[in-house]
C-alpha cells in the first residue's frame, strides 16, 4: 500500500509523475517512431490501392479488343433487311448480305378450343363434359402425364389433378427441357406450343396412358421450323437463327431482301473512332490521376518539427489543435520515397519512348498527345484531338499496337524495361506498376493484387519487422519503467514511514517533558 504524503504533506503522486516524465522520454520516442511507421504504412496502402486498381482493372480494360480497337458497322443499300453490331474480333472490311427467307420456329395451335375455361382452377374442378370442362383421364393417383419432343429436346410433364391447374401446366412446360413456350387462352380454350428456338425441326407430343389431356386441345401436326436462307458475299448458306455472327459481326435478319426493296445490304466494318478516342481520353485521365497521386506524395512538404503527439501532450491541447498538429506531422512521410520516385520516373519514360511497330518508330506525339509543362511532372495532355482522330482513321491497327503490342524480348530485365521498344504503352506501364507493387509488398507489406483497404499488411515486410522490434522494446521498457516507478514509491513510502515514526517519538518526548 502506497502512503501519499500524510506525514510529509507532499504530493507524492505528482512528484513521482514528474520524476517518471523524464524516465519516459525513451518510451515516448519509441511510441512516436511506431506511430510514424503506422502512418507511413497507411499512406503507402492508399497509394498502393490506386496503383493496383489502375493496373489490374483500368489498364486491363483499356487493352481489350473492344476498347482500344473498337469497330462499328455501317449499313448501306438495303438498311431494312438486316441490322448489325461489331463485337470483339470484328474484321475490318465489307460484306454483302441478301436474305432469302427468315428462320422460323416450329409451332402448333389448337384448331378448335375447349371453350371458355378458368385456367386458375384445379384440373379436378374442370374435369368432365360441357362448357368450361375437359374430359381427360388420370391414373389412380390423380396424375396426368405427357411427353413433349422438340427436335433433340424432350421432356416428360407430370401434373396432379388435385393440385395443378392449366396455368401451372403452362409454367411446367415453359420451364422444362423441351425448350417450348406454351400458352392457353382462357376465352377460346385454345393451346399453342412454340419452339423457343428457330431453325429446322418440329414439335410432337404423346399422352402417356391413360392420360389424354393434350389431345383434348385438338393440336394438329406442328408446322416445322425452317432455317434462314442467306447469301453472304455471294455464298448461299443457311442459319438456324435470325441472329448469328460472321467475321466478328453480329448480324440480325429482320426481313427478306425481296420484301424490302430487292437490293442487297452492304455491311462495312470500320474503326469506331469515337469510342477509341473516348478510351484514350479515359486512359489519360486515369494515368494522370495515379501519377498525380504519386508525385504529390514524393514532393509533399515534410515538417520535422511536428512529431506525433504523446498522450501527455494531447491532454494539454484542444481537438482542433491536435488535428492541425497531426496534419503537419503526417505531411511528407513518403517524400522522395525511392520506390514511388522510380515508379513516377519510369512511367514518364515508358510514355515518351517510341514503340517499334513493324520497323516504324511510333510515339504519342503522332497522335497529338504530349506531356504537360514541367510543373505537371509528366502528366499527359491531348493537345490535338483532330490529329488523334486522323491517325485512327488512317491506320487504326498502328494506333492499337502503340498501346497493346506485346514484346517478344526473352531477356527478363529488358522485357520489363520501361523503354523496351517492342512493348506497347499499356504493357510498359503494367510492368512499371507491377515492379513498384512488388517493392512495396516487400518493404511495406501491402498487397500486389487487392484494392481492398481492409486487406491486412504482411507481418514479414521490412516495416512489419521494424514495428515488431519496436513493440519488443516498448514491452521491455514498460516493465523497467514499472520497476523504477515502484522503487520511487517504495522510497517515498519509507520516508513517510520514518517521518511518521519520528513524529510519534517527538510527540512522546514532548508529552513526557510535561
Amino acid at each position: 500500500m502506497r502512503i501519499s504524503g500524510f506525514s510529509s504533506g507532499m504530493d507524492i503522486d505528482q512528484i513521482v509523475k514528474d520524476l517518471m516524465r523524464t524516465k519516459r522520454v525513451p518510451m515516448d520516442k519509441l511510441t512516436q517512431q511506431r506511430t510514424t511507421l503506422e502512418w507511413q504504412r497507411e499512406q503507402f496502402r492508399d497509394v498502393n490501392i490506386k496503383m493496383v486498381d489502375f493496373r489490374n482493372n483500368k489498364l486491363f480494360n483499356y487493352g481489350l479488343e473492344g476498347a482500344i480497337n473498337a469497330k462499328k458497322v455501317n449499313i448501306t443499300g438495303n438498311t431494312a433487311a438486316v441490322s448489325a453490331n461489331a463485337i470483339s474480333g470484328a474484321v475490318a472490311g465489307a460484306m454483302t448480305v441478301s436474305v432469302g427467307s427468315l428462320a422460323t420456329a416450329a409451332t402448333t395451335t389448337s384448331t378448335t378450343g375447349v371453350g371458355a375455361i378458368d385456367t386458375s382452377k384445379k384440373l379436378i374442378d374442370i374435369k368432365g363434359v360441357g362448357a368450361g370442362k375437359i374430359d381427360y383421364t388420370a391414373d389412380g393417383s390423380g396424375n396426368v402425364t405427357f411427353t413433349l419432343t422438340n427436335g433433340a429436346s424432350n421432356a416428360t410433364i407430370t401434373l396432379n389433378e388435385n393440385t395443378d391447374t392449366l396455368t401451372s401446366m403452362v409454367s411446367k412446360i415453359n420451364s422444362s427441357n423441351a425448350n417450348i413456350t406454351a400458352f392457353v387462352d382462357s376465352v377460346t380454350g385454345k393451346l399453342s406450343l412454340t419452339s423457343k428456338t428457330t431453325g429446322a425441326g418440329t414439335i410432337t407430343f404423346s399422352d402417356s396412358v391413360p392420360s389424354n389431356l393434350l389431345s383434348k386441345f385438338n393440336l394438329p401436326a406442328a408446322t416445322a421450323g425452317l432455317d434462314a436462307n442467306v447469301t453472304i458475299n455471294g455464298i448461299a448458306t443457311t442459319r438456324s437463327s435470325n441472329k448469328f455472327t460472321a467475321n466478328g459481326v453480329e448480324i440480325t435478319l429482320n426481313a427478306t431482301t425481296a420484301s424490302t426493296g430487292g437490293t442487297a445490304s452492304t455491311l462495312s466494318i470500320v474503326s469506331n473512332t469515337d469510342k477509341i478516342v473516348e478510351t484514350i481520353k479515359s486512359f489519360i485521365k486515369d494515368y494522370n490521376d495515379v501519377l498525380g497521386t504519386v508525385n504529390n506524395k514524393i514532393n509533399e512538404e515534410r515538417y520535422r518539427k511536428y512529431p506525433p503527439l504523446t498522450a501527455d501532450q494531447k491532454e494539454e491541447m484542444t481537438e482542433d489543435e491536435i488535428k492541425l498538429w497531426e496534419e503537419k506531422a503526417k505531411s511528407g512521410l513518403l517524400r522522395r520515397d525511392t520506390t514511388l520516385s522510380k515508379m513516377a520516373s519510369d512511367s514518364r519514360l515508358a510514355m515518351i519512348t517510341s514503340v517499334n511497330i513493324g520497323g516504324t518508330a511510333v510515339n504519342m506525339t503522332s497522335l497529338g498527345i504530349t506531356t504537360g509543362s514541367y510543373t505537371e511532372r509528366g502528366k499527359l495532355v491531348l493537345k490535338d484531338e483532330a490529329k488523334l482522330r486522323a491517325a485512327i482513321d488512317a491506320n487504326p491497327d498502328q494506333v492499337m499496337k502503340l498501346f497493346t503490342q506485346q514484346t517478344t524480348q526473352t531477356d527478363a530485365n529488358l522485357r520489363i524495361s520501361p523503354t523496351n521498344p517492342d512493348n506497347g504503352l499499356f504493357n510498359r506501364l503494367s510492368n512499371v506498376v507491377m515492379t513498384a507493387l512488388d517493392d512495396l509488398a516487400t518493404r511495406v507489406g501491402t498487397s500486389r493484387f487487392s484494392s481492398d483497404k481492409d486487406t491486412a499488411f504482411s507481418a514479414s515486410s521490412y516495416i512489419g519487422e521494424q514495428l515488431r522490434s519496436i513493440d519488443f522494446k516498448i514491452t521491455d521498457l514498460t516493465q523497467r519503467l514499472s520497476l523504477v516507478e515502484s522503487r520511487y514509491y517504495k522510497q517515498f513510502t519509507a520516508m513517510e514511514t520514518a517521518m511518521n515514526r519520528y513524529s510519534a517519538q517527538s510527540s512522546s518526548l514532548f508529552g513526557a517533558s510535561k
